[in-house]
């Protein structure tokens, strides 16, 4: 569960980050993502060379596929977080965790007990509380932040299953690829250099990395439909903790009858069978 945790702390602070960034009007977010890429793949190489380097098919082009999902993510997360806070955001991106446990359940047999498929009723239920037909357009980003967060997660989860050991190699892929789509992102703007956005971004690779690694190793030692319902809930609690306390962010009584749902329903998805 060390590792679990770890990568909980990692995706709270780069949620942080975020809304710092955010809250600096000169700020690109395409240089942010494209500093983070740089620094987190360059991470994933330097711990990868004591073991030696060694990169099969599979590595190279689920890399790639991983790496489109990972950069798109983020770019949902971002907007989800403008549109709708830290928590709420962070709320729906971790929900996605059902798509991985059902996933698991389908194609790798993990097992889910009936206390399991009643918090996905509860979290499906907390859907149905935050749809409002005026805030439609809000519900259609974070449905989107939904679908491509269980696919990202998704990903994770076969690779434990089905790639090399070493994941050092299969992050540095996935890294380096999404800072290269991120480049031609803002070439076809054609976007001048925006370096404190760089740097920034530099800052955002180190958590970023480190919670694809240490959530990768989670999956080797817990099962995944346990693994993700705890990293789910972990971040939705703290980044809750983070609005309040240091964001100051003021909820309607219907938002937080859905994070209530949402935390009970990831809750009661990691409990032990």
């Amino acid at each position: 569960m060390l590792f679990l945790f770890l990568a909980v702390l990692c995706s709270v602070l780069i949620g942080n980050f975020l809304v710092v960034f955010n809250c600096k009007q000169n700020s690109d977010i395409r240089f942010i993502f494209l500093g983070n890429y740089i620094v987190a793949g360059l991470v994933s190489l330097v711990l990868a060379l004591p073991q030696g380097i060694s990169f099969k098919g599979f590595d190279l082009w689920f890399g790639a596929l991983t790496g489109l999902f990972f950069l798109s993510n983020f770019v949902i997360y971002q907007r989800n977080i403008i549109v709708n806070g830290l928590s709420l955001s962070a709320g729906i991106m971790r929900v996605a965790v059902i798509l991985p446990t059902l996933m698991s359940v389908i194609w790798f047999a993990d097992r889910l007990g009936m206390v399991n498929l009643i918090g996905i009723a509860v979290i499906i239920t907390a859907f149905t509380v935050l749809t409002e037909i005026k805030h439609l357009h809000n519900l259609f980003w974070l449905f989107s932040l939904f679908l491509i967060s269980g696919l990202t997660e998704s990903t994770l989860k076969i690779y434990s299953e089905l790639g090399n050991p070493n994941q050092n190699p299969f992050l540095t892929v996935i890294f380096t690829l999404a800072g290269l789509f991120t480049l031609i992102w803002i070439a076809l703007e054609k976007r001048k250099l925006h370096l404190k956005s760089l740097i920034r971004g530099f800052a955002r690779g180190i958590p970023n990395q480190l919670s694809s690694l240490v959530f990768l190793l989670g999956l080797k030692t817990v099962p995944a439909t346990i693994a993700y319902p705890f990293y789910a809930s972990g971040i939705v609690l703290i980044s809750i903790l983070c609005d309040i306390f240091i964001w100051k962010q003021l909820f309607t009584v219907k938002q937080r009858l859905a994070l209530a749902l949402l935390f009970s329903g990831v809750l009661l998805v990691s409990l032990s069978r």
